[in-house]
């Protein structure tokens, strides 16, 4: 069973036993579809009401593209908690490979440094689509529902925690890789997470200035 079919209290108990899968980027991954279907509930909120009639048709086609990109990632970024499951899982089973000759210590390595390539770039990704999702929470924070504002705010917050949760998976794996794009990634990641902590002030002062 995929984890994104368990129930809440399964995964929870899983989350918090001895095993070391799910972990914190299942955790980061779960963090991402709650704050997409947040801005989902913002947003389905918004477009029935009396207020959103006075908008312009490009503002609406706006929100509503960002309300079918919402509901898409809220359930792509469920499928995240079994990726980086089992790309921790072939990263383990790559370090238990034998090491008893010179060939099998090569091969060995190889597929180590190939399962930590795999681990690191689980989450980069979801830091990355997650950046985009901001762009369309900040839609909601804009011409949402003034009674449900506050949950426009709550989804930048996970999101925001989401996107550090990743970086954080990144580096953690990112430091045994042996590759010349490793400063590039770092740096990436350092961008990631500036345009994030900008697009979260943003829509937080919107928020406010709503509340």
């Amino acid at each position: 069973m995929h984890f994104k079919d368990k129930s809440i209290n399964d995964f929870i108990d899983e989350l918090s036993s001895s095993s070391p899968v799910p972990g914190g980027g299942g955790a980061a991954a779960v963090s991402a579809s709650l704050s997409t279907a947040l801005s989902n509930m913002v947003f389905n909120l918004t477009v029935n009401k009396k207020a959103f009639a006075s908008v312009s048709e490009n503002e609406k086609d706006t929100v509503f593209a960002a309300m079918e990109y919402c509901k898409k990632k809220t359930e792509d970024f469920l499928s995240f908690i079994d990726k980086d499951g089992e790309a921790f899982s072939s990263l383990m089973l790559a370090y238990k490979l034998p090491k008893d000759t010179e060939e099998n210590l090569t091969i060995r390595q190889e597929q180590i440094q190939s399962g930590l390539q795999n681990a690191m770039l689980v989450p980069l990704n979801l830091a990355k689509e997650l950046v985009a999702v901001m762009e369309h929470i900040k839609t909601a924070a804009m011409y949402g529902n003034t009674n449900v504002i506050s949950d426009a705010g709550v989804s930048a917050i996970l999101a925001y925690a989401s996107i550090e949760s990743s970086i954080l998976n990144v580096m953690v794996n990112l430091k045994f890789i042996e590759s010349d794009d490793t400063n590039q990634i770092k740096e990436d990641c350092s961008n990631l997470l500036k345009k994030a902590e900008e697009l979260k002030k943003v829509i937080m002062t919107l928020v406010y200035e709503k509340l």
